[in-house]
């Protein structure tokens, strides 16, 4: 019998909503009974954790996510799952207030790159994230160097994820492409989509080889532990 998911969401919506589908493609599930029960909180009223992170805002996401997660384990979920990379920054203080397992996406990604022996990663990811270190503080044990665009490309890849997805706007894929190339021409090996809405990129657009999308990861590693998954959870990374 499969486990029962929750999902901590909303941040944002649209991705939530492609983590979901992506959980259900990734299942090898027959019939719908076969599927993940999931109960899904999209609550995108959560304060932005980029602008609280870097100090640009006094509101602190953390109460409302420590919140739904209680709640979800009132609920009796199995393991919970947060869709939003830049969250992750409170990845310790949500664990630690429930009992149920929560899955975090850059450890289970270093794991899925270290297992396939990549060194070298180019990150694609918030302000937030990429200034906090997120992926390095974990990454480090894995021995997996992390490299980042430079400073006017960083702006780029924020307006994709602010000016673009968010917006519901068309992704401008130059844009895209001149980060990738950036990253790549650093020595990134395999290029980290580290935001969800860059997964919304890749959803709608053609982002080449050597990506992989961690919404993927995330959504793979909740199958997993719920459910029976289908071998396409083994080649993540574009080709």
């Amino acid at each position: 019998m499969n486990k029962k998911l929750g999902i901590i969401g909303g941040l944002g919506p649209l991705a939530t909503a492609y983590f979901m589908q992506r959980i259900i493609e990734l299942t090898d599930a027959r019939t719908d009974q076969e599927n993940i029960e999931m109960i899904v909180y999209n609550c995108p009223s959560i304060p932005d954790r980029t602008g609280y992170i870097l100090g640009k805002s006094e509101l602190s996401p953390l109460p409302k996510i420590l919140e739904l997660a209680q709640n979800l384990e009132k609920q009796n979920v199995d393991y919970i799952a947060m869709p939003c990379i830049t969250a992750h920054y409170f990845h310790d203080q949500l664990a630690d207030s429930v009992f149920v397992p929560v899955s975090n996406g850059i450890k289970e990604t270093a794991q899925y790159l270290s297992d396939r022996g990549i060194e070298t990663v180019g990150i694609m990811a918030t302000d937030g994230t990429a200034q906090m270190h997120l992926f390095d503080s974990v990454f480090k044990d894995y021995d997996i160097k992390c490299v980042y665009p430079d400073e006017q490309a960083q702006k780029l890849v924020m307006s994709i994820i602010y000016d673009d997805v968010k917006a519901g706007r068309k992704v401008n894929m130059e844009e895209f492409e001149l980060v990738k190339l950036q990253l790549l021409g650093k020595g990134a090996e395999v290029i980290i989509l580290g935001c969800t809405e860059l997964s919304i990129v890749k959803r709608d657009n053609d982002v080449g080889p050597k990506v992989l999308d961690i919404i993927d990861v995330l959504a793979a590693d909740c199958v997993n532990k719920c459910a029976k998954a289908r071998p396409e959870c083994d080649s993540l990374i574009t080709e």
